[in-house]
């Protein structure tokens, strides 16, 4: 067989692109992501004012950080629950005549409940989502797509339900069986991101606590008002020094793990160098978002002149 400029031939008589071609579509592609995500990023920061001075209030409670816990997988609930009873109510009014009045009904107020969830699903995904990078924020681009499409559906049945006066659209009701469908999988990939990349995980959860105080450094080298690193059980903890009164906490960001002994010490709140969250060093309460986890305190001593820590709320 004979070869062309735009493929090969395979012996079975297929037409083949070149290795070189597929490699620069792939790559063409991927800076299409890349470019999208990036501008996506910078609109949603400046939307929730993620570049703005601390306090940060706005960017804090869409991540959660009030609660101490994210806010956007407690919401997702809601909408995934509504939209699954919709779409039994939708077989129910479907194979019932009997049940069509008030299953139909049920149906157009589920459906509702489940678009104004989504709604605010959709706000605070998208806050978490603007501090990821990587395979997560690959990953975190196609599940927001995925559940916006879903959303759409679900929109577009909703409409069509009430046109109908009575509720009852095969129509409507196929939309929400194709929308289920997509948000399980996206559901799947949210889950992938947690489970698989680690997205939104304490990072100082798995951390190893001493049992007994050890020595880290001098006093004598404890300069005021600097971070220092030191190590404690294997674990990185900073320090901080305050008149005669030592601070210290996990040098490892709750967050997504950056180290907090390179970030921004303004009094006693250190400002995470890689998304901004705040944790104050005196009891390692988180201020500022994205970070929703405190970070672990370290109870310090001084003895012969040397600074001794152990993890706070051991005997």
């Amino acid at each position: 067989m004979s070869n062309d400029s735009q493929g090969n031939i395979s012996s079975s008589g297929s037409l083949s692109l070149p290795e070189h071609t597929l490699a620069e579509a792939a790559m063409a592609n991927q800076a299409f992501v890349e470019k999208l995500s990036d501008d996506l990023q910078n609109v949603v920061k400046r939307a929730i004012g993620a570049n703005r001075r601390p306090p940060r209030r706005l960017k804090s409670l869409l991540h959660g950080t009030q609660f101490g816990h994210p806010l956007h997988p407690a919401i997702t609930d809601v909408p995934i629950g509504a939209w699954l009873l919709t779409v039994i109510l939708d077989i129910i009014w479907l194979v019932s005549p009997v049940a069509t009045g008030w299953a139909a009904r049920g149906a157009e107020v589920t459906v509702l409940v489940g678009l104004v969830a989504a709604l605010g699903a959709a706000i605070t995904g998208l806050a978490d989502w603007s501090d990821s990078y990587g395979a997560e924020r690959a990953t975190g681009l196609l599940h927001g797509l995925l559940n916006v499409t879903a959303t759409i559906l679900y929109a577009v049945s909703a409409g069509i339900r009430f046109t109908t006066g009575s509720g009852e659209s095969a129509p409507a009701a196929i939309l929400g069986f194709i929308g289920l469908v997509i948000v399980i999988y996206a559901a799947y990939l949210g889950g992938d991101m947690v489970f698989t990349l680690g997205t939104g995980v304490n990072h100082t959860a798995w951390e190893a606590a001493s049992e007994d105080f050890e020595a880290v450094m001098p006093l004598a080298d404890v300069a005021e008002h600097r971070l220092y690193r030191v190590m404690a059980a294997g674990v990185p903890v900073v320090l901080m020094r305050q008149g005669q009164q030592v601070y210290a906490i996990s040098a490892t960001c709750s967050h997504a793990g950056g180290p907090l002994d390179e970030g921004t010490l303004d009094g006693d709140v250190v400002e995470c160098p890689w998304h901004g969250s705040r944790f104050c060093l005196r009891d390692g309460r988180v201020l500022t978002g994205p970070a929703t986890a405190n970070a672990p305190r370290y109870e310090v001593r001084v003895r012969n002149g040397q600074v001794e820590i152990r993890r706070a709320g051991r005997p």
